[in-house]
């Protein structure tokens, strides 16, 4: 990556933070009012593409798992370590896919809800598992062909920040126990509004009288948009193990933004976060790629 290139990435993605700060601001103050002017549950285009925003994080995940698998089959370390550690990458990208395809084939919000039909949840996994052991295959075979030295380090960090971001965002739900929109919209007695930056208590007591599931409290942050907006994450660690896909990071750029913004909407038609879950989620992405961005070695190669 040339220094100009990286300079318009910062650049891109500081006005994209700027931004999602001001939607932040927003609906600190106009959550509950923008959640109702535009909730309009059960639409099956808003959920295909609200579904969309799974996509661009575990998968290219998987195929950067395969470029680290085939570094540390042919590393100069122990055979036992070599093996240990091409195993744990497989494993790894089998798990990524079978938890996102999980969801992305559920009725509640996946494309099971579009269909009407909920595979089995163990069918749900083993497809993705499959899905995730495949595309370590095209990782693989381009770790071969990758003549850079770096690459194992660089993928690695990639591979890190996309997780460690995913996981603040998981645990930051279970932490703060925010009821969703659509939730708070079907008049259980009790269950009131709560801003994002204050912790919401009571969700076990109303879970257990009222039978609702525990993801109905798991409103801040937005998952679905932590996903969309790392594209650029992604793609960057694929341009790593694919050169040619470098000289498309502006582009790539572009569509996050814009693919970014269009799952933030449609994630609060469907009652399922307020304004400052969705910009929340998004921010954390942005944040990890300029993160990312902080820590990635340069080589000889991406000068």
């Amino acid at each position: 990556m040339s220094q100009e290139q990286r300079s318009l990435l910062m650049r891109g993605m500081g006005m994209f933070s700027a931004a999602l700060v001001v939607l932040l601001i927003a609906g600190t103050f106009l959550d509950y009012q923008v959640a109702q002017a535009v909730y309009a549950p059960s639409n099956p285009l808003v959920i295909f593409v609200s579904t969309l925003g799974l996509f661009p994080m575990c998968y290219p995940a998987c195929i950067l798992l395969g470029a680290l698998a085939q570094r540390s089959y042919t590393s100069e370390k122990s055979q036992p370590l070599r093996i240990a550690g091409t195993v744990v990458c497989v494993a790894l990208a089998l798990l990524f896919g079978a938890l996102i395809t999980n969801a992305v084939l559920s009725m509640l919000e996946g494309f099971g809800g579009i269909c009407g039909f909920e595979p089995p949840k163990p069918v749900r996994m083993g497809i993705g598992a499959v899905i995730g052991g495949g595309l370590c295959v095209p990782g693989f075979n381009a770790g071969k062909a990758n003549k850079s030295k770096d690459l194992a380090r660089n993928v690695l960090i990639v591979i890190v920040v996309l997780a460690a971001s995913f996981a603040l965002v998981e645990i930051t739900k279970s932490f703060m126990q925010r009821p969703r929109p659509r939730l708070l919209f079907a008049g259980y007695e009790g269950i009131e509004f709560c801003p994002w930056y204050q912790k919401c208590s009571g969700a076990s007591d109303y879970m257990a009288a009222y039978g609702i599931e525990k993801d109905a409290f798991k409103s801040f942050p937005s998952g679905h948009s932590l996903q969309a907006a790392s594209i650029l994450t992604a793609f960057y660690g694929l341009s790593l193990v694919f050169p040619r896909l470098r000289e498309k990071l502006g582009l790539a750029l572009v569509v996050e933004v814009v693919f970014s913004l269009v799952v933030m909407a449609c994630r609060m038609i469907l009652g399922a976060h307020f304004l400052s879950d969705v910009s929340m989620g998004a921010l954390v992405s942005v944040a990890a790629f300029l993160i990312l961005m902080a820590l990635q070695k340069p080589t000889p190669q991406q000068e």
